[in-house]
């Protein structure tokens, strides 16, 4: 079992809780941290017990964004390294086979925000805000413009990046870049409801469904529609739809078995 210095991985029923462990640096990710959590996503999906992977943090925030190795005196070769481990761990919750779930019991800011927006469902505290400061240091948030430009539409996503000022987490829902907010000490038992609802649905189902997302988000529609079909066509074949047809024809729940 891997050691690691930036994260925490426990069980918590059917979840994997990826827990951002660093609240003295305000969970800022760098090389470290993106690897372990990458290492930790992997960990999750191979296995078959977890159903869902929820993502959250200690303290104060979420995440307040990146901790780039090698700025701003260091090499060109550690800054490298640090932005292909951050594409890397982005791409790792893309490809996941199960579903992540952000937990947002504190601030998520600039690259803490571009996480939750490469997760699938996000439960926010009330007092959670949400922002894109790069610029307010003279940068430009261009991983956030790859990620986040998918889920906030143009010009709420420039007028964040161009203001500097965090939203709160109301608006954060108005603009759908999380799901619901709740009381501060809700968050995580709003999360674990969210990997209950997950926990009885079919996990080959949720495999695909999720995969074949990722792979036709950027297809034009009628290539988009024709990956559809094909993925259908290869879902129709597993157990897990043969047995929820049984089981609905037999009135009765039925049992997945993951293949």
């Amino acid at each position: 079992m891997p050691e690691y210095r930036c994260i925490l991985y426990e069980r918590r029923e059917d979840a994997a809780i990826l827990t951002l462990n660093t609240p003295d640096g305000q969970n800022r990710i760098g090389r470290e941290a993106v690897e372990e959590l990458a290492d930790a996503v992997g960990r999750a999906n191979r296995d078959s017990t977890v159903r869902a992977v929820i993502l959250t943090g200690t303290g104060e925030y979420f995440c307040a964004g990146g901790r780039i190795d090698g700025f701003p005196d260091g090499s060109a070769l550690e800054q490298r390294e640090y932005s292909d481990g951050t594409v890397r761990f982005q791409e790792t919750l893309y490809r996941s086979g199960k579903p992540i779930i952000a937990a947002v019991q504190g601030h998520a800011l600039a690259g803490g925000l571009t996480v939750v927006a490469g997760c699938d469902l996000a439960v926010a505290a009330e007092g959670a805000m949400f922002g894109l400061v790069e610029l307010s240091h003279g940068n430009f948030p261009m991983i956030a413009l790859a990620v986040n430009g998918k889920c906030i539409p143009k010009k709420r996503l420039f007028e964040m990046i161009y203001s500097c000022v965090p939203i709160d987490a109301a608006t954060a829902e108005r603009w759908d870049i999380v799901n619901k907010v709740v009381p501060a000490g809700g968050v995580m038992d709003a999360a674990m409801d969210y990997a209950r609802m997950i926990a009885k649905r079919s996990p080959v189902a949720i495999r695909y469904g999720r995969q074949t997302y990722a792979e036709m988000v950027d297809l034009p529609l009628g290539q988009a529609m024709t990956h559809a079909k094909n993925a259908l066509i290869s879902m129709l074949w597993t157990e897990d739809v043969r047995e929820s047809a049984r089981a609905r024809n037999a009135g009765r729940e039925p049992k997945w078995i993951g293949k």
